[in-house]
């Protein structure tokens, strides 16, 4: 079985990945990584790995068995050309228990205001109570026990956020398209279509959002959305930058409607050109005392690489003759 790297990827992933391949399993690895390169192995090639993939690598890869993306965010990939060559396309969920983490990690931080009180205290300023009350950021922070979470979405990642609340006696509010969720959790979670957050966001405290980028989700949380939530409300977004709004996102935490965000995906990303990047080149949101800016970090962690242990699986599972996981749906993009 012939795996054909399409993406450079450090020499860790790589020992990480060979370490846990089974036997027969061949990875190869281009001189280069552009599209010539690839077509030379294009034709003895029975699984692209990663990201790029092109209408005459898709020609010569005649005995291709499917696309393995390692991990979860698929917006950039070209669905017509996948449709067009009929080819089955996987992802990779294995760091949603990482990213709940960072996300529940965000929350806390952005309730209690740490960053903005560490920022602060290095400074000397203790934030204590003017006489005024004419403090820029109050020192009270929002309390989490008893509060009402809403999802926007409910897939792994939310899922694991309730897991990992769940001592904090918290009620939940869940918004997705089919308004349905799994049946463990009917008990505990209010469900309801996406449509229906308007009228069910009365009493939101906090919101997670963790939906895939689509045309249909590409600016969807927008001024309607974050004016339906009560003032004062958190957004936590661990999904992509593009999701949210940009100029209703800064507008409402400008103005102070929202009391906070936490945010792990931007609109604005370096390059190796241009390393040093802030987030908006629009919006200076890097100025905002109640914003939390997470450099997109929700999966990096010290232990392993959790973003490529699904992705490792479904290549054992194929060559086991298994059948394969996350595979997605080339009309929804997810």
């Amino acid at each position: 079985m012939n795996v054909l790297m399409t993406k450079k990827l450090m020499t860790e992933d790589v020992n990480y990945i060979q370490s846990k391949l089974n036997s027969g399993i061949n990875l190869i690895f281009p001189e280069r990584y552009d599209e010539d390169s690839l077509l030379v192995h294009a034709p003895k090639v029975d699984v692209l790995f990663g990201g790029f993939f092109s209408e005459r690598l898709l020609e010569y890869t005649i005995n291709l068995k499917f696309v393995q993306v390692p991990w979860t965010g698929i917006d950039n990939l070209d669905f017509s050309l996948l449709r067009r060559f009929n080819v089955i396309l996987c992802n990779s969920h294995s760091n949603a228990l990482v990213v709940a983490e960072h996300a529940v990690s965000m929350m806390m931080d952005v309730a209690k205001k740490l960053s903005y009180h560490d920022r602060e205290l290095r400074k000397g300023n203790w934030n204590r109570i003017l006489p005024d009350r004419s403090n820029p950021i109050s020192p009270f922070s929002k309390k989490i026990v008893g509060s009402t979470i809403g999802f926007i979405g409910f897939g792994a990642i939310a899922r694991y956020v309730v897991k990992l609340l769940a001592g904090f006696e918290c009620r939940y509010k869940v918004f997705t398209r089919s308004g349905l969720i799994p049946d463990e959790y009917i008990k505990v979670i209010t469900a309801n279509p996406i449509g229906d957050f308007f009228s069910q966001a009365e009493d939101l405290d906090f919101i997670f959002v963790s939906i895939p980028l689509t045309e249909e989700t590409n600016g969807m949380i927008d001024h309607n959305f974050f004016h339906a939530m009560p003032k004062g409300s958190i957004l936590i977004n661990v999904s992509r930058g593009q999701v949210l709004n940009q100029r209703d996102l800064y507008d409402s935490l400008k103005c102070g409607h929202l009391g906070g965000a936490a945010i792990d995906t931007w609109y604005n990303y370096p390059s190796p050109q241009r390393p040093v990047s802030l987030p908006s080149l629009d919006f200076p949101f890097h100025v905002l005392d109640q914003v939390v800016l997470s450099p997109h970090r929700a999966g990096y962690v010290e232990s392993g690489f959790p973003h490529l242990d699904d992705a490792i699986e479904n290549l054992n599972r194929f060559q086991r003759g298994d059948s394969l996981i996350n595979v997605v749906s080339l009309e929804l993009k997810y």
